[in-house]
């Protein structure tokens, strides 16, 4: 009797004490914009930012993809009045109001919530005196810090910079958000290091800006970093080595604790490593007056967004990196960290997205610009607004600004329409249909040469119709920019950066004793082999694999050799390396993750093989380009080529990472260094393999590409050879079997 009871209580209590309660709340989305601009002089002198206002801008047009209101957004910037946002801030991004802002995102947070922290400004690094704050100390004694805008110098009495935020003090926020069951995404565009004080920013290179301030900027002593550095040995654990093989990517001190018990995921973005520079560059690249100064990051994060094409932190990452490549081998490299695979806010898989385009007169105008990942040469489908998947025309884009392009029609897929059939001044819907692929390889002039030679030879290479690049004027928005001193024509890339020494050397032509012709020779070839370089990755980054990564696998593997220099070597890699396994991965290799966003760190010696896999039941082409840190390209393969038959056994691609010379005895070029494989799946037999050896420009090779589609063949070759040719629109379908090109990043460090 009595359990009875107690089984009719079970169940009318619950549904009783759920009728009091009141309903659930749904999640909500809470976003944190802080900016600084203008920051004082007597902190940071003449190092003043024009970006983040920008970046702040942009953000808030791009937050309603993340699905984030007005009233759960706080904005801490200065100057956004003069960016054209009609959002206006709610305070200064001072050190108080930006903590406070912290502190309220926590207090605000519930389970399944999601917060956006992000932070655009000047970062910098001081010493850690108070080590005993982090359970495991920091190695090198340093805080990362972000700079306010009422950020002062340092200061003995409190034993730091006045007013900087620490990388512990956002970690913590982060923790506490997380803690309540809110999910956290932090985004920082600032440089996390002053490290860099012997890089410099060429004054004509247009307009590069590094986002960081140094140490002696802010007045800290040598003798507290010295301090800094003791405490952090005496605190490190005992017995604690640094291991000889691969070494784990810094985990950033920006999200606390990581094995801190926390309820809600993270995810973080930061604009470059804790010894990198960030950049800020006029963007979108060559916009004219609608370009912006803009922290690289934001600017292409917020393209990938808008453009519909991510779904997770992952695939938003892999499009930052892939725009970052623009700016050469040497460029700062983003970080990424937390789960990647988590889903974006608001995202429920790629979207098809829809832009409004009017015929006006004579004209077509399109509501969507470079921001939203539309560019130059993209074709879109156009349809009416009532019947949006009734296509009735097709049309190119010849002109992009921010948030505008210029359309004309164009035949595709066997349709052609005349202008006259379309109404005028009607709203239509387009889609883009094949991604733009920009081929314009800008280069600018240097701002004086005593001898004329190099100006004589860029003035001969800018009269053919056929030049490989677009010179400009010195100074002007362009990839890549010239110089001319020591007898030698150097070529910075776009941040501006000029070494003259060292491992992070400038290339350079040297052009004393050459003859007119013999320098107009080798300018041309260079610039043409540094755009070749730069277009044939924008292809493979626009170009959809997936249905060629459904019948061939790749795999990477990585073999170190732990060589040690012998007494009198010039350098720790003055070594040389052993042999490689001729035919297949050797015993002991490690398996390198080829998709992950963050490239591994290569060094001296390392051996890497691919072993690529034909899954498919037809031959499969294969042509493996390997680009190096100075932009150099070189063919992998047979002088046969690669035909990889189904079923059979894996080919094994392989290739050596080399810093310094032996026949030179001088180091190599560091940097960004990649391998492209370009695939072609066969449909009928062809006698000779799809063979794209020539998209390297060896001499002796010929443009035959056997039984490659034509649609591949043609955006391959105006990436390579492009001429007159400023843009191009990677192919949707190719017709015939599968094709794609692979696309594999890592970075080459020097010895440490």
């Amino acid at each position: 009797m009595v359990r009875g009871l107690f089984k009719r209580m079970a169940i009318v209590l619950p549904l009783f004490a759920l009728a009091a309660l009141p309903s659930l709340a749904a999640p909500v989305r809470r976003a944190l914009l802080v900016g600084v601009s203008n920051y004082p002089a007597e902190s940071v002198g003449d190092l003043q930012l024009e970006g983040p206002k920008n970046d702040v801008a942009l953000m808030l047009d791009t937050l309603p993809q993340l699905g984030v209101s007005d009233a759960n957004l706080t904005v801490l910037a200065d100057g956004l009045e003069k960016t054209g946002a009609t959002r206006k801030a709610d305070g200064m991004p001072t050190r108080k109001a930006i903590l406070d802002a912290l502190a309220k995102l926590a207090a605000d947070s519930a389970p399944g919530d999601f917060a956006l922290i992000y932070l655009s400004g000047h970062g910098s690094r001081q010493p850690d005196l108070n080590p005993q704050k982090r359970a495991v100390p920091k190695p090198e004694g340093l805080d990362e810090t972000f700079l306010p805008i009422d950020i002062g110098v340092w200061d003995d009495g409190i034993a730091a910079v006045q007013n900087a935020i620490l990388d512990f003090e956002v970690g913590q926020a982060v923790k506490a958000i997380r803690a309540r069951g809110a999910d956290v995404w932090i985004v920082i565009d600032a440089c996390h290091s002053g490290a860099m004080t012997r890089s410099a920013v060429n004054p004509t290179a247009g307009d590069g800006v590094v986002k960081q301030v140094a140490p002696d900027r802010l007045k800290i002593p040598a003798e507290a970093f010295a301090k800094a550095r003791a405490l952090a040995a005496a605190r490190a654990p005992a017995g604690a080595t640094r291991s000889a093989g691969p070494q784990p990517k810094p985990r950033s001190e920006w999200s606390a604790d990581s094995a801190a018990p926390a309820q809600g995921s993270y995810a973080a973005f930061f604009a470059a490593y804790p010894d990198q520079a960030a950049l800020q560059k006029a963007l979108p690249r060559y916009g004219g007056e609608a370009s912006r100064p803009r922290g690289v990051l934001t600017y292409y994060m917020a393209q990938a967004l808008r453009a519909g094409r991510v779904t997770t932190y992952r695939d938003l990452a892999h499009q930052v990196m892939a725009a970052y490549e623009d700016f050469g081998a040497k460029a700062p490299t983003p970080m990424f960290e937390g789960d990647l695979n988590a889903a974006l806010p608001g995202a429920s898989g790629p979207r098809i997205r829809r832009y409004v385009a009017r015929r006006e007169g004579q004209g077509l105008s399109l509501s969507a610009g470079a921001v939203d990942g539309v560019n130059i040469g993209a074709v879109v489908a156009l349809a009416r607004a009532d019947a949006p998947e009734n296509v009735i025309a097709h049309a190119r884009v010849e002109t992009a600004g921010v948030s505008r392009a210029v359309l004309s029609l164009a035949a595709h897929a066997g349709r052609e329409t005349a202008l006259a059939d379309i109404p005028d001044d009607t709203a239509l819907l387009a889609r883009v249909v094949e991604p733009g692929v920009e081929l314009r390889f800008r280069v600018a002039r240097p701002p004086e040469d005593a001898d004329g030679k190099a100006t004589m030879a860029l003035d001969d290479i800018a009269a053919k119709a056929t030049a490989p690049v677009e010179l400009v004027a010195a100074g002007a928005p362009a990839a890549v920019y010239l110089r001319v001193e020591d007898g030698a024509l150097w070529l910075l890339p776009a941040s501006g950066r000029f070494e003259k020494t060292g491992r992070e050397r400038t290339p350079s032509l040297p052009l004393a004793g050459m003859t007119q012709t013999a320098a107009r020779r080798a300018i041309e070839e260079r610039l043409g082999e540094l755009a070749r370089a730069r277009n044939l990755t924008r292809v493979a980054g626009a170009m959809d694999a997936a249905a060629m990564a459904q019948k061939l696998k790749i795999e990477g593997f990585l073999a170190r050799e732990d060589r040690k220099a012998a007494p009198g070597a010039q350098a720790a890699d003055d070594v040389a390396c052993g042999p490689m396994a001729e035919d297949r991965v050797p015993e002991g290799a490690a398996p390198l993750a080829l998709d992950a966003p963050a490239p591994p760190e290569l060094k001296h010696c390392d051996q890497l093989y691919f072993r690529l896999t034909n899954l498919g039941d037809a031959p499969i082409d294969i042509t493996p380009l390997y680009i190096d840190g100075d932009g150099r390209i070189a063919y992998l393969g047979p002088d046969v080529g690669i035909r990889l038959e189904p079923k059979a056994e894996p080919t094994v691609v392989r290739t050596r990472i080399v810093t310094w010379s032996q026949r030179q005895r001088a180091p190599l070029a560091i940097g960004a260094e990649r391998l492209l494989v370009i695939a072609v799946e066969m449909q009928g037999r062809e006698a000779l393999a799809a063979d794209f050896r020539y998209l390297a420009g060896a001499r002796g090779t010929t443009r035959s590409a056997g039984g490659a589609p034509k649609a591949l063949r043609d955006v391959l070759e105006a990436a390579a050879f492009p001429g007159a040719t400023r843009s191009a629109s990677a192919p949707a379908t190719l017709g015939g079997g599968a094709a794609g090109v692979a696309d594999f990043r890592w970075r080459v460090v020097a010895p440490e």
